[in-house]
């Protein structure tokens, strides 16, 4: 940076300077009221891009939705196809069994000869109503075991299929045979776990006497063809719902019937599934058919799943197309405004940044920041300027700071002369000589405020040599707080003024100098306070210096004034310095004093130097 750019960067919070930036800033807000009312391009963007993203969203929800309803539809049509056919087939079955036991009931002559009390007889019955069980059994084989019991004379007739082992028969023999000695009558069809097997019965008893015919529930469920039907699951139940068997591959939470365990329809996990039931023989049998909705999508088409493909990848490119967007157009717009809002608040070293491969942008950024290099450049003359009336005020403040202690020690120094004393006036000198190397010491303009401390007691020693025995003064500084920096001169001024004013020769003055810290504003400052029990200020006075008044032209006061106003051109705020009287009778001098100093030229200080 060169030395003007330091330069301006030091004082780039002057008065005049940050007068011309709340001008530049008002101008600002209200052009950015203007654009307020105006409609956001990026916004617009953003609402066209989600509502494009809503829509398409909605179209792929409703697409999915429909197509899921009506393959939902289609399957419980097909199960409905699947339940109505296989009923059918498994009624017909019943049915079929029903006329073999009526065709058996025909022989009635020789079921009542298995009672007669002729053995000769009951054989020949037996052996005729064996003959015809087993014609049946030929003829339809729709039941597996036709049985015929007689309970008084302990006989029993079968007929059974093939495929039916001898121990499976022999249990269901006995089954029979503990039927016929039970007086009242059945019939009807029921279900039974006989042994380890589910079967199908129905029983028909009349007089120590019952007529049979078996069917395994597996034998039932045989004819649904489970290698065709790898979706659906069929569950054979009797009217009150329990469960004697299941075809097919549908999964019903990994419960299978063991020929024991008595398991129930709602012990099963049916979630999520199509069930649809069909009554058989007077809801005596129900047979019922489950399928996961889940299936319902490899129902579908070739034709919808290609549509649904297609709808797809359109909201993928969307969303892609939508990322492209705001990387290449959002996202560097944003940035770019936040960057100008910046710069608009003052921020005028910032470059607005170059995001992305965007040519268009490149280019308006680079645009930009050029414009912005120009005006800088005026700017940085324009308060080059400023800022070199600003040292001018400066100087010509301290130039009436100077001169006044200059014309009291040249008074000092006369009276002396006129009154003899020539080693006070030696002693004078050599003190004056401290407070003239302090004073034009590298024109510093703040100081440590232990260094103006021990130039004020200096001050006092050359003032005891004028007044013996007339001042007394006690100084309060913490040592903390011995390296704040102050205006040079500042305190010495003040002290200087109370001499003016408030000292004379046939009274005595008490001085309290006390340095403390105190928050002002919501900023830590330094606190000096110069007391005194003299007469006080008068009422003039207080309003000339605690009031935004201009310099008097006739020269009174002058001390007083330039403190306030050195004050307010290194700080570049006003009421720093107040005035006060105090009961019953004094002076208070109160100052704050920032930590930094707006304005200043920065040296090396004569106290650092080695003068202590």
């Amino acid at each position: 940076m060169s030395m003007t750019g330091r330069r301006i960067h030091d004082r780039a919070a002057g008065k005049e300077h940050f007068d011309d930036i709340r001008k530049y800033q008002k101008a600002i807000t209200k052009k950015n009221k203007y654009y307020m009312k105006k409609k956001s391009f990026i916004n617009t963007i953003k609402v066209l891009i989600g509502i494009q993203l809503l829509m398409v969203m909605l179209i792929v929800i409703s697409f999915a939705v429909l197509t899921y309803q009506s393959a939902i539809q289609e399957m419980n049509t097909v199960a409905e196809n699947f339940l109505d056919i296989y009923a059918t087939q498994i009624e017909d079955r019943i049915m079929r069994m029903d006329r073999s036991l009526s065709t058996i009931l025909n022989n009635n002559a020789d079921l009542v000869l298995l009672e007669s009390d002729e053995l000769a007889e009951r054989n020949r019955a037996s052996v005729r109503l064996s003959l015809a069980i087993q014609d049946i059994m030929k003829i339809d084989n729709s039941a597996e075991v036709l049985v015929i019991a007689e309970s008084v004379y302990g006989i029993c007739l079968d007929a059974k299929h093939e495929r039916l082992s001898y121990d499976r028969k022999n249990q269901i023999r006995e089954f029979v045979t503990e039927y016929a000695d039970k007086e009242e009558k059945y019939s009807g069809w029921n279900f039974e776990a006989i042994g380890d097997t589910a079967y199908l019965y129905k029983i028909l008893i009349w007089d120590n006497r019952s007529v049979a015919a078996f069917v395994s529930v597996d034998t039932l469920l045989s004819t649904i063809p489970e290698a065709q039907l790898n979706h659906y699951g069929f569950i054979l139940t009797d009217g009150a719902g329990r469960v004697w068997g299941f075809s097919g591959h549908e999964d019903f939470g990994g419960r299978r019937w063991d020929g024991q365990t008595e398991m129930q329809m709602t012990d099963l996990t049916l979630r999520n599934m199509m069930v649809n039931h069909v009554s058989i023989k007077d809801g005596k049998v129900m047979l019922y058919s489950c399928e996961k909705k889940s299936g319902a999508f490899g129902q579908l088409r070739v034709g919808v799943v290609l549509l649904l493909c297609v709808i797809i990848l359109l909201g993928i490119f969307d969303f892609v197309f939508s990322g492209i967007v705001r990387k290449d157009l959002i996202l560097p717009m944003n940035h770019m405004r936040k960057d100008m809002k910046h710069i608009e608040q003052g921020e005028y070293g910032l470059k607005v940044k170059e995001m992305g491969d965007n040519q268009e942008f490149s280019m308006l950024a680079q645009s930009f920041n050029r414009l912005m290099d120009e005006i800088m450049d005026l700017k940085i003359q324009f308060y080059e300027k400023k800022l070199e009336l600003s040292d001018a005020e400066q100087k010509y403040i301290r130039l009436q700071i100077r001169p006044h202690f200059f014309l009291n020690a040249l008074t000092t120094i006369a009276s002396l002369s006129f009154q003899g004393k020539n080693k006070d006036i030696n002693l004078y000198i050599n003190a004056l000589s401290k407070n003239i190397r302090y004073m034009f010491s590298s024109g510093l303009h703040t100081v440590p405020v232990k260094e103006e401390i021990y130039h004020v007691k200096n001050y006092f020693e050359m003032q005891e040599l004028k007044y013996p025995g007339c001042v007394f003064y006690y100084i309060d500084m913490p040592e903390e707080l011995a390296a704040w920096k102050i205006p040079q001169m500042m305190i010495h001024t003040l002290v200087e003024n109370e001499y003016k004013y408030a000292v004379s020769a046939d009274a005595s003055l008490m001085i309290l100098i006390k340095i403390s810290t105190e928050e002002a504003g919501g900023e830590k400052m330094l606190k000096i306070e110069i007391e005194d029990d003299g007469p006080g200020y008068p009422s003039e006075v207080l309003a000339y210096i605690n009031q935004d008044a201009e310099k008097k032209q006739d020269g009174t006061q002058v001390g007083l004034w330039s403190i306030k106003r050195l004050l307010e051109l290194m700080y570049d705020r006003k009421g720093l310095l107040k005035l006060e009287n105090v009961e019953p009778h004094g002076a208070l001098n109160r100052i704050f004093v920032p930590e930094n100093a707006v304005q200043e030229i920065n040296r090396e200080s004569s106290y650092e130097k080695g003068i202590n």
